[in-house]
């Protein structure tokens, strides 16, 4: 037999696709949610909303009903400001000089 028949011994049947890995996130790399919200507030576009503290240490909203509105939305799956701020504060919990306001 030549293997053309699509039985077990021909090439198409030993080719065996192995599926990519999932790419691991480097290790010293941020969560994905503090990268998201550093570019947000990073963001000079969205100053009027959101943006860094005159210490640059911390960052303020503005304007909280149109960051929901407008911005969550842009970079996460929800657009609560609630649960925006619930999440980073497991982030910044054992922070003492964090101001989010």
């Amino acid at each position: 037999m030549d293997g053309a028949s699509g039985g077990s011994g021909g090439a198409e049947g030993s080719a065996t696709q192995i599926p990519a890995p999932t790419p691991m996130q480097n290790a010293n790399a941020p969560p994905p949610f503090l990268s998201k919200t550093y570019d947000m507030v990073d963001d000079p576009s969205t100053d009027a909303i959101v943006s860094w503290s005159a210490t640059n240490n911390s960052f303020v909203v503005w304007d909280p009903p149109e960051f929901a509105r407008d911005l969550l939305p842009k970079f996460f799956k929800h657009n609560n400001f609630s649960s925006f701020v619930r999440q980073l504060n497991t982030y910044v919990s054992s922070l003492s000089s964090f101001s989010l306001f």
